[in-house]
């Protein structure tokens, strides 16, 4: 045990909860993708859009994901990934062609207990953004640690 500020004490060893609160504000490697033709046409097929079609569904940029996340803090945490839900943010609208740069920001954690026990709900947050900077998509994840 240590002292505290307050005169309390905490354990010298977080708990795994403790080591998800410390690492909020970890990031993961930046990553570069596409938006390529083939992808995109694949895409469009797979969510029922015309596949000759060339709008860019906000939604792709799920594709370009770092998932699951490969945060040591987080794997250190229960045994399995659950997606807790994704939203995404339009800033500006991706072009076949486009060069997105993005990164993984780990914003947030909380634990909940229920009927199968204790859970982390992890928030991510990825930022896409083009060659010049403009940030293009913001997406939000939710992902649940068992």
């Amino acid at each position: 045990m240590t002292d505290t500020p307050d005169g309390g004490t905490t354990p010298l060893e977080a708990t795994p909860l403790q080591a998800l609160q410390a690492a909020i504000g970890w990031t993961g490697p930046e990553r570069v993708d596409v938006v390529e033709r083939r992808h995109l046409r694949d895409y469009r097929r797979a969510i029922g859009a015309d596949e000759d079609g060339t709008d860019v569904p906000v939604t792709l940029t799920a594709c370009f994901l770092t998932e699951p996340p490969t945060m040591p803090e987080a794997l250190a945490y229960g045994l399995g990934w659950i997606n807790g839900g994704d939203r995404f943010e339009v800033h500006s609208p991706l072009q076949l062609g486009d060069e997105v740069t993005s990164q993984l920001t780990f914003t947030g954690v909380e634990e909940k207990s229920g009927r199968s026990g204790t859970l982390a709900l992890l928030t991510f947050v990825t930022e896409f953004r083009l060659p010049d900077g403009t940030l293009a998509v913001r997406h939000v994840g939710t992902r649940v640690r068992r």
